[in-house]
């Protein structure tokens, strides 16, 4: 044993002891952080030990993108080369991993320089035509604060000529109680023992009363899920689906489940209980007698609207401070839809960690470096703020990243209102070399905020051709891209604009016209820069499609598959901040008018019909469909299906006809209700088979349907007289 391993022993005794997790940090050189790892982990005898690194220094040694698969596993050493890049997401997930007793060794160049070197992860945040070397050290300079004023750190600095310290006062050592050591099928903690008989009652008690249950990681909601989950299945034949964003997040669910199915010697009722994505689960509505949803915050809101509306029995599960969502947003975005569908739904919270001991060193450094507990302003502090009082302000990146409290309530706002930000985000906030940050303040406190990314600009023809083309991606162009490779104007990527990547409105201040004045502003500051266009892209749903057109932003392009992650078909917006901006506005979007009724009626034929008759509302009628005076035969053919006299098959060219025409004037003179435009785009214009519309129009069946569809065409046509 040398020396080093005679520091790193009383380390890793304490961290045992407390039933808490430790970090070492080696900084200098990357060959010299390698050996010294190398060395130290050498000498631990049954120690089971990953590698994050994309550099050969260990047998066996797993590239940094692998974090994520360490989801679920327990680790007693996590080795994190920051020398191959600092991925917060990554080291977010890697070092959730480590159970208690572990220890965490990060390997980093020397503090003092770290944030000026190059760092390939930087590539993920790079701009065309700019490199890595452009994106900012911002993020870094603050790892590297919160690394020398964190607890339970022991540093180890290739400089070193006195023996290691602790950078800060080492959290006093506790054994661990009774309670925090896991077992796989009976709950560990009260929190966890309440959580489970929560569950069992959701699913033997009265319908239609949903439970929310919230964690921080390591609370043991999944196991909670797959304990009682197990119990349901040996102790009665309810049927039961299971979903997440990802198979892989309900891996515990699963182990825990198989436990009590193993005890109790009943492994064949692991047959009653299924995984299926949401999007699968909202399109095939299989049976089941209860519905658990791990990781519900990752999901969109639509497909959770559908979800609780079809199924009668639901647990939502999901991670306060999650990786790819965070469960405050996702209850306060999800609340009004409980509210309203299931006023009597149940929220439980699991505070008491069973993974690590309380008062976890490395969980509070994961969660201040990675802002993971990042928090809006109070509500008291918005409770007046409004258009006339709030203050435009576009933030300085290097004043920012000192000023952890504006910093924390901007970035605790995006998590509150975007169900996908992620540590990441928070890189590219302060480090993205297009991005700018603007905010609303009351009273100093962030009301709203808006990020921006500068895009567009190319005036090479031969690159804007390839671009069409699909044969060259310019990285960080978004908008300019998409608007030439999917809704054809080769001429788009020569255009400037500022592409919206989020907007949020503190809640206490919502609907108040924030959103909309930031959107005004930034607009005025684009045509002041000689901009063309201030546009945005995002999952279409009914309220965003609505927000951006009363906000006088034009929809260019919707996509025709679903977007992987979000499960959303995206949509561009835009609004004119100079004449070519707004000539290119109205190309793209009579393109679209254009074609959107053999979209519908071929790849966006499942598209939600609420979302498409949205769509439509906020599109202008090009010459050749403008509304027409129907002819006598046309009109006599029309009154005899409203009346019930004809089919629907027979009248069905003329009502595909009537809807592509009359229904977005129709809409935007609120001639007809958002519901009998959903039935009109899904029967006329999506020609969706029978056994499609009862289901996607919430319908008892096909005389419901004829009924319904009577009515809309009956008004349509009184609109149009």
């Amino acid at each position: 044993m040398n020396e080093r391993q005679d520091r790193l022993i009383p380390l890793i005794e304490q961290a045992r002891s407390a039933n808490q997790r430790r970090t070492l940090l080696l900084s200098g050189s990357a060959d010299w952080t390698a050996e010294r790892a190398r060395e130290l982990v050498d000498g631990l005898v049954g120690v089971e030990t990953v590698w994050l690194s994309e550099r050969p220094i260990a047998p066996q040694v797993h590239p940094m993108r692998s974090a994520f698969a360490l989801l679920g596993q327990d680790l007693d050493l996590l080795v994190f080369d920051a020398h191959s890049g600092f991925d917060p997401d990554g080291f977010g997930a890697a070092t959730g991993a480590i159970r208690g007793g572990g220890l965490l060794i990060l390997l980093a160049p020397p503090l003092d320089v770290w944030p000026t070197l190059p760092d390939p992860q930087a590539e993920r945040i790079a701009v065309w035509p700019h490199g890595a070397e452009a994106v900012g050290g911002r993020f870094l300079a603050r790892l590297v604060r919160t690394l020398q004023d964190a607890e339970g750190i022991l540093h180890l600095r290739e400089s070193d000529t006195e023996p290691a310290q602790w950078t800060a006062d080492t959290p006093r050592a506790q054994p661990a109680p009774a309670e925090h050591r896991t077992t796989g099928s009976q709950p560990n903690t009260a929190d966890q023992r309440l959580a489970v008989e929560a569950i069992l009652k959701t699913a033997r008690g009265r319908a239609r009363r949903p439970l929310v249950m919230t964690a921080h990681r390591g609370r043991g909601k999944s196991a909670a899920l797959g304990i009682a989950a197990g119990r349901l299945l040996c102790e009665t034949e309810l049927r039961i689906l299971l979903t997440a964003p990802k198979r892989a997040s309900v891996d515990s669910v699963f182990a825990h489940l198989d436990c009590v199915l193993t005890e109790t010697e009943r492994p064949n009722a692991r047959e009653r209980i299924l995984f299926l994505s949401p999007d699968a689960i909202v399109e095939e509505r299989p049976e089941a007698d209860l519905l658990l949803i791990d990781e519900a915050a990752a999901i969109p809101t639509p497909l959770l609207d559908a979800l609780l509306a079809h199924y009668r029995r639901i647990v939502f599960s999901t991670t306060v401070h999650g990786y790819e969502g965070t469960g405050r947003g996702f209850e306060i975005r999800f609340r009004a839809t409980l509210d309203h569908l299931t006023p009597n739904w149940r929220a439980i919270e699991l505070s008491t960690p069973i993974r690590w001991a309380p008062e976890d060193p490395l969980e509070a450094l994961t969660l201040r470096a990675l802002l993971l507990d990042a928090t809006p302003a109070p509500d008291d502090k918005l409770a007046s703020a409004s258009p006339g009082n709030c203050r435009f302000e576009r933030l300085d990146r290097d004043a920012l990243v000192k000023d952890e409290r504006t910093l924390s309530e901007l970035f605790g706002l995006l998590v509150l209102a975007h169900y996908q930000t992620r540590p990441m985000d928070l890189r590219m906030l302060l480090d993205g070399p297009n991005v700018r940050v603007l905010v609303l303040r009351h009273d100093g406190h962030v009301a709203a905020t808006l990020l921006a990314a500068e895009e567009g600009g190319f005036e090479d023809a031969s690159l804007r051709e390839a671009i069409f083309m699909g044969h060259r991606r310019p990285r960080g162009h978004l908008l300019p891209q998409t608007l030439s490779a999917h809704a054809g104007l080769m001429d788009a990527p020569q255009l400037r604009y500022l592409r919206v990547i989020r907007i949020a409105v503190h809640p206490a201040a919502a609907r108040r016209g924030l959103g909309r004045m930031l959107l005004h502003l930034v607009q005025r500051q684009a045509v002041s820069e000689d901009l063309d266009l201030v546009g945005a892209s995002f999952g279409a749903t009914p309220e965003l499609l609505r927000f951006w057109h009363h906000c006088g932003h034009a929809t260019l392009q919707i996509g025709t598959s679903r977007n992987a992650a979000s499960g959303e078909h995206a949509v561009v917006v835009a609004g004119a901040t100079s004449d070519r901006g707004d000539r290119l506005i109205r190309r793209a979007q009579g393109r679209l008018t254009a074609r959107l009724p053999v979209l519908l009626a071929g790849p966006l034929r499942r598209l939600a019909p609420s979302i498409a008759a949205a769509l439509i509302r906020t599109l202008d009628t090009p010459p050749h469909l403008a509304p027409t005076d129907l002819d006598s035969d046309s009109r006599d053919e029309l009154r005899g299906f409203v009346a019930g006299h004809r089919t629907l098959e027979a009248s069905l060219p003329l009502l595909h006809q009537l809807t592509q025409q009359r229904l977005a004037p129709a809409m935007q003179q609120g001639v007809v209700t958002a519901d009998e435009a959903a039935i009109l785009v899904a029967v006329c214009l999506q020609l969706r088979p029978a056994r499609d519309l009862a289901r996607c129009l919430d319908a008892s069946g096909r005389e419901e349907i004829l009924t319904r569809l009577r009515r809309a065409v009956g008004r349509l046509m009184a609109g149009a007289a």
